[in-house]
């Protein structure tokens, strides 16, 4: 991938690839035809708006597009698969937030113990798994706060 991206816009491109990309791409229903280029524009444009927007984003559109270009290219079978139905996608989504959920329960077991850089590996970790289950600073701060405390 191109640009600057930390690992977590990394899972977030390779999510909103692996989930959108199929619905932007070949022939689709009604008749419509989307080349290679409509895919990843829209998967860019929409689905990853928040990486690029003016007012929230860190990148230039350019270069989430080129990070989308180059995902797809090394997994040619997202767009071989075609389009996925809202069930299918939200069945990914709730088995990402699954292991993230399951990540942040295990990583109580370290944060109980005072093992606080153990905890805190856990819940990156599961911010690696679903980038968008939980807010996980959240995590991050009460781990700090706990660290600190006498």
């Amino acid at each position: 991938m191109t640009g600057n991206f930390t690992p977590v816009e990394r899972v977030l491109i390779a999510h909103a690839c692996e989930d959108y990309a199929g619905n932007w791409y070949g022939p689709q229903p009604g008749g419509m035809h989307y080349s290679r280029y409509d895919c990843n524009r829209y998967v860019t444009e929409g689905h990853l708006k928040n990486l690029h927007d003016p007012y929230r984003g860190r990148h230039k559109m350019a270069h989430v597009w080129d990070a989308v270009k180059a995902y797809l290219d090394a997994h040619p079978e997202i767009l071989a698969a075609g389009r996925l139905a809202d069930a299918q996608r939200a069945e990914r989504q709730a088995a990402r937030d699954a292991r993230a959920k399951a990540l942040l329960a295990e990583a109580e077991v370290p944060f109980a113990e005072g093992r606080w850089d153990d905890a805190l590996a856990l819940v990156d970790r599961a911010e690696l798994e679903s980038p968008r289950c939980v807010r996980f600073d959240g995590y991050r701060d009460v781990i700090a706060r706990k660290r600190c405390s006498p």
